[in-house]
């Protein structure tokens, strides 16, 4: 009955957003994953051996503490044990909270603060925002919210569906490895290869499984379904990573502008493909847009997988 914690993960979500606080219990992952990091690299003259030996150990022991945390509240009472998987459920994803910050900088844009919103821009992106032009802005923050869908929505309750809360809290463990290592540079090209690899596996299905639920949520809106499927299927494999342009082309094609382009990184700029037709001028007008996009995606996720929770 993993769709119950689904679907009270989702509430919680929707009423609460993501914590703010220095003890959340992905924050305390990172904490974990820096401290392995630093002992491996002075332990492991092998640093592919070392890197995975981070994304293991990692993955497994918040899959153990999290199933742990699930067996002693139903131990106490089964409503508790559902109550604590929702509450991993809950932790595990962010759709809220990345509305909320997409609308913060939506806001500041359209008082003329733009320094204000590059400021927020670059609490949820990784790209350098200082130089960044009017246009820039709101495009990466609409290719945020549409490339978070999957790892901060879909994803995770994807495993939910198969494994409640704590497999929700498993693939979280993954996709944090990834993003604190799974880099392709000097320093982690071998040390976080493991955890780039491993994320690449997790997101395939999420990812594929995007377009359908993005195509659901344009058909809801009145926005333009048909193209947001048929940009999914021309674009969504031009991003080096085999899962990253899935959702982005779809929302591209449902709200008919183009992501992508080149954006800068340390100093380094860099030229992403570009996915979907320029039909519409993206400003900060279509920020909103994607946002409605994004919650209305967030519903039909969670009641798809609730509901196929019930045939495991």
């Amino acid at each position: 009955m993993n769709g119950i914690p689904i679907v009270l993960g989702y509430l919680l979500d929707i009423a609460f957003r993501d914590p703010a606080v220095g003890f959340h219990p992905v924050r305390l992952v990172g904490i974990f994953i820096q401290a392995q990091e630093r002992l491996y690299r002075k332990v492991f003259g092998n640093l592919l051996f070392a890197g995975f030996i981070l994304s293991a150990v990692t993955v497994s022991t918040v899959l153990a503490a999290s199933y742990g945390f699930v067996v002693v509240a139903a131990g106490l009472h089964p409503a508790a044990g559902f109550l604590a998987s929702a509450i991993l459920v809950y932790i595990s994803i962010s759709p809220a909270s990345l509305a909320h910050e997409a609308m913060k900088i939506h806001g500041l844009l359209s008082a003329g603060d733009d320094e204000g919103a590059k400021r927020e821009l670059s609490l949820i992106v990784g790209r350098d925002t200082h130089d960044m032009t009017r246009e820039e802005i709101a495009r990466a923050c609409v290719e945020t919210v549409a490339e978070n869908s999957v790892d901060g929505l879909i994803s995770p309750l994807f495993f939910a569906a198969i494994g409640g809360g704590p497999l929700a809290m498993a693939y979280r463990a993954v996709n944090t490895c990834d993003s604190m290592v799974g880099y392709r540079n000097e320093r982690y090209e071998l040390f976080g290869k493991v955890s780039a690899r491993l994320d690449d596996a997790a997101n395939f299905i999420p990812a594929r499984l995007s377009i359908a639920v993005v195509f659901l949520a344009s058909l809801a809106l009145r926005m333009d379904g048909r193209r947001a499927l048929e940009v999914a299927l021309r674009d969504r494999l031009k991003h080096p990573s085999p899962n990253s342009a899935h959702a982005e082309a779809a929302f591209a094609g449902a709200m008919g502008v183009q992501l992508g382009g080149i954006s800068s990184y340390g100093g380094v700029r860099k030229e992403k493909p570009c996915l979907g037709d320029p039909v519409h001028r993206l400003g900060a007008e279509r920020i909103p847009s994607a946002v409605r996009l994004l919650r209305v995606a967030s519903a039909i996720a969670c009641a798809l997988f609730a509901f196929a929770s019930l045939w495991r």
